[in-house]
Formats: C-alpha cells, structure tokens, sequence
C-alpha cells in the first residue's frame, strides 16, 4: 500500500474510532465525572428544551425585583440553610447536596419576603446513586416569615420524589384547610422544570414549564401571609436516604405592577383537610 493510502486508511480508522466512541458515550449519558462512578450512579440525558422556559417571559412579568443566578462562589450571605447536607452554587447553579444520613436540607434567602407577587425558580433533582436508601421528596415553596406551623400556612409551588410520575402543589390556610393539584410530568433524572407561582389579594395561580395550570380563588385559600422562597429536601425519619442532588440554575421574585398579557384561567384546586404534623 501507497504511503498516501496507508494515511488515509489511518485516518478514516481513527474517525470510525471517534465516532464509536461519541456514540457510546450518549447513549450511556456519559459525563466526566463517570471516572469517579460507583455501581448503580444514574447520568442524565440531555433534553431537548423549548425557549422560553420561564412563565415571567411568557405572560410578561417585566424585570424581576429580587432575583439570584447564583454565578458566584461562594453562596451568598443572604442564604440561611440547614446543618444537614451541603448547600453550595455548583456550576452556576445553587445546589443542595444530601447523604444517607443528612437528614432534611433546606435553603431559604433572608433577603426577599412579599403577601403577594411572583415567585418562580428552574429546578432539577439528581439522585447520585438510585440502588440505595430511601428517596428524597423535594419542595420549592413559600414558607411563612413568622411562624412556620408544620406547614400549615405554605405553599408548595411544587414538590415530588423521584420515584413518582407527577409533581404536586398545595396551599394551606388555618385551621386546616388544604388545596391541592398533581401534574404528570417527566421526571427524568437531571431535566430541568420551570415552577412559578402569582399569589394576589384575591386568587394564587401556579404555572408549571411555563404553562397556567390551576387558579384558585376561593377565600379559604388566601392567608395573607407574608412568605419566603425556600428549597427543601425532606428526609424520612430514621431511614437511610439515597445521595441526591437538587439544583436550581436561578430563582426570582416578580411584583404585580405589570398584568398578565394571557389569561389565566385554570381549573382550581382539589379541596380536602390538612392534617400534617412536624
């Protein structure tokens, strides 16, 4: 064989090798750190997402007035969070990190507090390792300033465990009224989804990847409570919890100075009695 001939075939054999290679690697969800994996650690796919994925861009909620990218490193101060787990910005994202045994981990900004506007934040969960422990629930929410009572004065803008196929929403009034929603969703390990909620004197809506999906108007669901932003990882007692991430690329507050340019008008909520305890 020719010299030339000899390169060429070399070539086309390296590019072949290349191509196996990259093929391999999406098909297993392979990530650099792969090198550090240990049996049964779950690599996400790469979804395919459609622009804008927020509601603020959507219904046109103008600039946010409070608002965290979390391009810094460290955490900023504002930030209080819980003993249990680590809470770092990661790759520009905000992330609580949990262990078998870090109990419930949370983040809460000390900076931001409102009775109404717009609350909507881009999450994700990763559980490290799904062959072991006791999944984590996950919340993003708005808590009470004051006293948080169990929970009883929250709203769950959205929550789920990755086990489930849905996430869900609740808000909840004194003495113990509850309201609530499911929404089927891809929970796939990894994909990011968009939660937002508009809480006003008069209806609370929650939007779910940038879509209106309930809006509830009875007055026995409107507190007004002065509440928090808070990211929530909720342990079982004494069980082993399978390590888990959750993430969020930013989080924001909108006022209501600017209307909605859509309609939103959703179904409301299922009503039933909220018996929690802490």
């Amino acid at each position: 064989m020719a010299p030339r001939d000899r390169r060429r075939a070399l070539r086309c054999a390296v590019a072949l090798l290349l191509l196996a290679l990259a093929g391999s690697a999406s098909a297993t969800g392979a990530t650099p750190d792969r090198a550090t994996a240990k049996a049964g650690d779950v690599y996400p796919p790469t979804p395919v997402y459609t622009y804008p994925t927020n509601a603020a861009k959507i219904f046109r909620w103008g600039a946010e007035a409070w608002k965290d990218e979390f391009e810094v490193n460290p955490l900023r101060s504002d930030w209080a969070t819980s003993a249990g787990g680590d809470v770092v910005t990661r790759n520009g994202m905000l992330t609580l990190m949990a262990y078998p045994s870090s109990g419930t981990v949370t983040a809460t900004p000390t900076s931001q507090k409102a009775k109404v506007g717009r609350w909507e934040a881009r999450v994700r969960v990763w559980e490290k390792n799904r062959l072991v422990g006791t999944p984590y629930r996950v919340f993003w929410e708005l808590v009470p300033v004051k006293k948080y009572r169990c929970g009883a004065k929250s709203i769950e803008i959205a929550s789920y465990s990755q086990d489930e196929l849905q996430a869900t929403g609740a808000v909840r009034t004194l003495p113990n009224n509850e309201f609530t929603f499911s929404q089927v969703l891809p929970l796939t390990q990894g994909w990011f989804h968009t939660f937002a909620v508009e809480v006003t004197d008069d209806h609370i809506s929650w939007f779910v990847d940038k879509v209106v999906v309930h809006t509830e108007r009875r007055t026995e669901a409107l507190s007004n409570t002065t509440f928090r932003p808070q990211f929530r990882m909720q342990a079982v007692d004494g069980a082993s919890m399978r390590p888990t991430w959750m993430q969020m690329d930013w989080v924001r507050y909108y006022t209501l100075d600017r209307p909605n340019v859509l309609s939103i008008e959703a179904p409301e909520m299922t009503q039933g009695t909220y018996a929690g305890a802490c």
